[in-house]
């Protein structure tokens, strides 16, 4: 059954929360550092997506955002650690991903130019 409950002083939430803290800054700079499109404000908020997508994924998986009690065995440190890769790595993809569909959106502008064969 669903609890939707969120307890701010329980260990899986606090390592939940620095993990995503932590993984914010990595994650955004590496969107905007590898966008290849004019719009990358639009990369970096794919990225913060991303980014709580996963806090919210790893809160509802190991808190209790959906069961009762925290997943068996979850701690605050491994919350933490698999927190900032996940995050993170949620992060990035989704950078990637909204950097892939804007450069198929606007095609033309990421093309390169035609080389000129010379014939002398």
């Amino acid at each position: 059954m669903p609890a939707l409950n969120v307890n701010l002083g329980d260990p899986v939430f606090i390592g939940d929360f620095f993990g995503f803290l932590l993984s914010i800054p990595v994650s955004l700079f590496l969107a905007f550092w590898l966008s290849a499109v004019k719009k990358r404000a639009a990369v970096v908020v794919g990225a913060f997506i991303g980014v709580l997508l996963g806090f919210l994924i790893i809160l509802g998986w190991a808190g209790t955002l959906i069961y009762d009690q925290p997943l068996p065995g979850a701690n605050g440190a491994s919350v933490f650690f698999g927190s900032l890769f996940f995050c993170t790595v949620l992060g990035i993809s989704g950078g990637i991903l909204t950097d892939l569909l804007i450069a198929r959106k606007n095609r033309r502008d990421y093309l390169r130019a035609a080389t000129q064969e010379h014939n002398g």
